[in-house]
């Protein structure tokens, strides 16, 4: 069955990586092909008419440049409609010539209209199936005022072998599309069957892995409340807490991206992106948690003295990358874990390796699939709701790119992704904003800063996350108040720009700030969370976004990304 399965999945597809109408189209137009193929050497060997084995050898010509379009060039649209009309028009004409319905196409010309219902839907369904039974009224008025001359058989014999050998192979295509189809509706109904069951195993999985970050949340929060606690006890409550919110709003986000992409909202803003920057971002984003565990972090940084500039999104790349490392951590408790890139041709290929656990290769493709880690009985795997790789997934195909995973039991894993490499490298000293902010503060710079924020609480947070290279931040509780304050404070450096402001929002209060002042770094902080408010943002004039709740971390390493070493 191994190699039957990998036969069929050369010739029709990957059942699991194309549409259900690709397949279908795949595997009639084949079976177009090899029929025609064989009614052609049938003529020929019969000896029946020429022109008949000429028509069907044209034919077979026909459906194997249009198979070979629709496999491997990744046509569909025109293939059908060539396949559609040609084949009702070579029907015909095979009808003409074989002796009208006292020859076997008829019956063929009947599996025809189950091959129209099969591959096309709506409006367009509707217009062939009419030209279907327009076709049929022609064909019946030729037939019926028909001459006898045009029946070329000699005898009742001849003319029966000819029909049932036309029937067997008739027979032996429906079985075989049949057949086909029975199979797939089996497939698809056992794949509905695990869905449902996953799905159930998600919402169970869900509900307890939102419990249990709570309970650490509300019952540390509790804890905190006792006077004799000891400094020590207050550090160690509090960084619970701390995890235990990273972990709720992990899994939150996970729900609204594979939200989004069941939806098929996902936008995609593609533009020049330097791979370099973005992947120091990555390893200072998880540098502390890594080596927290004891594990080796590292990726190659020799050639940071070149930006490779690509066009893709870089939101989504960093969430690739992020859902990638996060899975290694997870997996590994010692060891090393490395990432990296190399240029293969026209692609560039990403790659997180790590020496965790590893992955039984029969899971390999199941590890991408949404809800699956409900089912798996890995005390590890449990924390998490299962969606982290198949985001991953879905961000790398929808940036034209593939994802697969190399993994043995005890050996570690290599996740390994593509995307189109479709810009110029250019060759630059690194940009000196690279530096550590915590080198640049030690002479004293600081910066100038203004926080725009209506909520009480969160300017007190965002206060306390800048102090250390912002002494005394100007406060802005409006839109209208930011742009006032910009105006007559030329020369600052930093705008930590809130959205949902009273007057007017943060996008508007951007725009106007633009309007006298291009040079100050505005990073816009909302709430909102979506992929589509940093859109907003971005066009309005921001230099960058942050989602709240802020992450401190995140929002230095945005300031590093920004400002250079003469500012701070």
């Amino acid at each position: 069955m191994g190699r039957i399965a990998t036969l069929r999945d050369y010739l029709f597809g990957d059942r699991d990586n194309i549409t259900l109408e690709r397949y279908f189209v795949t595997i009639c137009i084949f079976t177009a092909a090899v029929f025609t193929f064989i009614r052609c050497v049938f003529h020929i060997i019969s000896g029946l008419a020429l022109n008949s084995a000429l028509l069907a050898g044209l034919v077979f010509v026909l459906f194997g440049g249009l198979y070979y379009a629709v496999r491997f060039l990744g046509f569909l649209f025109v293939p059908k409609v060539i396949t559609t009309v040609g084949g009702l028009v070579f029907l015909d004409m095979a009808w003409y010539f074989q002796s009208l319905s006292k020859g076997p196409i008829l019956f063929f010309i009947l599996i025809f209209a189950a091959f129209v219902i099969w591959v096309w839907k709506g409006k367009h369904l509707f217009l062939f199936m009419v030209l279907y039974f327009l076709n049929l009224i022609l064909l019946f008025s030729i037939d019926y005022n028909a001459s006898e001359a045009l029946v070329h058989y000699p005898n009742h014999k001849v003319r029966s072998v000819h029909i049932f050998l036309s029937l067997f192979c008739y027979a032996a295509v429906l079985i075989f599309i049949l057949y086909t189809v029975k199979q797939e509706f089996i497939r698809q109904q056992k794949k509905a069957v695990r869905s449902e069951k996953l799905k159930t195993a998600f919402l169970a999985n869900l509900s307890h892995e939102i419990r249990t970050p709570m309970n650490g949340i509300l019952g540390f929060s509790g804890l905190l409340k006792n006077p004799n606690l000891t400094g020590e006890l207050q550090r160690q409550y509090l960084g619970i807490i701390g995890r235990s919110g990273e972990r709720m709003l992990s899994i939150i986000n996970d729900i609204i991206n594979i939200s989004k992409i069941e939806a098929g909202v996902v936008h995609i803003a593609r533009k020049e992106v330097d791979i370099n920057e973005q992947l120091e971002y990555i390893y200072k984003f998880f540098k502390p948690e890594v080596e927290a565990k004891g594990i080796t972090f590292s990726y190659p940084s020799s050639n940071t003295s070149e930006h490779l500039m690509i066009r893709t999104d870089p939101e989504k790349l960093v969430a690739i990358f992020i859902n990638l490392v996060k899975n290694a951590i997870k997996y590994s408790t010692e060891g090393r874990i490395s990432f990296g890139y190399t240029v293969v041709g026209n692609v560039v290929e990403f790659y997180v390796r790590d020496t965790g656990i590893g992955i039984a290769p029969e899971r390999h493709k199941a590890i991408f699939e949404r809800f699956v880690q409900a089912e798996i009985e890995d005390e590890a795997a449990r924390q998490g709701v299962g969606l982290g790789l198949s985001i991953a997934k879905s961000y790398v195909e929808l940036l034209g790119g593939n994802i697969w995973v190399q993994s043995q039991i005890g050996l570690g894993s290599k996740f390994t992704f593509t995307l189109p490499y479709n810009f110029i490298s250019k060759k630059n000293k690194m940009n000196e904003r690279k530096t550590a902010l915590g080198e640049k503060t030690k002479g004293g710079l600081t910066l100038k800063v203004l926080i725009v924020e209506d909520d009480e609480i969160s300017e007190t947070l965002m206060v306390i996350n800048v102090k250390e290279f912002c002494v005394a931040p100007l406060i802005a509780r409006t839109g209208a108040e930011a742009v006032e304050l910009c105006r007559a404070h030329p020369d600052l450096d930093l705008v930590l720009m809130d959205i949902q402001l009273p007057v007017f929002n943060g996008y508007e209060a951007t725009k106007q700030i633009r309007q006298f002042n291009d040079d100050v770094v505005i990073i816009a902080q909302t709430a909102f969370g979506l992929s589509s408010d940093r859109e907003k943002a971005m066009e309005a004039g921001c230099n960058d976004y942050i989602s709240k709740p802020i992450d401190k971390d995140k929002l230095v390493g945005l300031i590093r990304k920004h400002l250079s070493k003469d500012t701070i």
